[in-house]
């Protein structure tokens, strides 16, 4: 990221590669670009930056969580019944009583990873209730600023009708993922505006 001493500005070659893939180094780095050049309008753009820079990075990693929960709740599933099921085939004359006893640990630890994975799950759509609450506001400013004509009800049905899919948990993860990276971006490119060269 590099800013033009002579007018205090951000290159929009740079910029337009953050909106194109943004990772968090290069929020991060944008960031600091914003610190320097100082003002409001690089104060409202480092807000988002900061905010978006969270999005990616909560997007990572609850999609590497999101791997690994699910692949310790089968491992655990597998490896109880691998224990199981051989000492039960070795016993095949033990009462019906006693087979209900030995199965019961492994009934139980894949009941405990089923409902660990769902409250994983549970807990990473949180995520998206936290972002949606910072993007309502940006997206009420930015567009009082660009549609001043709009009353209020129009900006808060145009607003909702873009942040509710975020809310929805019976919108596919991946799906709400994609649109808070776009949100995001449309902010952040609505913020950055002004200060481009």
């Amino acid at each position: 990221m590099t800013v033009s001493a002579t007018a205090g500005r951000i290159d929009r070659s740079t910029f337009e590669r953050i909106l194109a893939a943004p990772t968090p180094a290069d929020l991060w780095d944008l960031q600091k670009t914003l610190v320097v050049m100082g003002g409001a309008a690089a104060a409202r753009a480092r807000a988002v930056a900061r905010e978006f820079h969270g999005c990616v990075r909560a997007i990572e990693s609850k999609s590497s969580s999101r791997r690994a929960s699910r692949l310790g709740a089968a491992l655990g599933s597998a490896a109880v019944g691998s224990v199981s099921l051989p000492d039960l085939l070795r016993r095949q004359d033990i009462a019906l009583e006693e087979l209900f006893v030995s199965a019961l640990p492994a009934v139980l630890e894949i009941g405990s990873a089923i409902s660990s994975a769902r409250a994983w799950e549970v807990e990473a759509q949180l995520i998206y209730d936290d972002f949606a609450w910072f993007l309502y506001q940006e997206l009420w400013d930015v567009s009082t600023g660009a549609m001043p004509e709009l009353t209020t009800d129009d900006r808060c049905a145009r607003i909702d009708q873009v942040l509710d899919p975020l809310l929805d948990p019976a919108v596919p993860d991946g799906d709400r993922a994609a649109l808070v990276i776009e949100v995001f971006r449309s902010v952040l490119a609505a913020r950055m505006l002004p200060l481009l060269d």
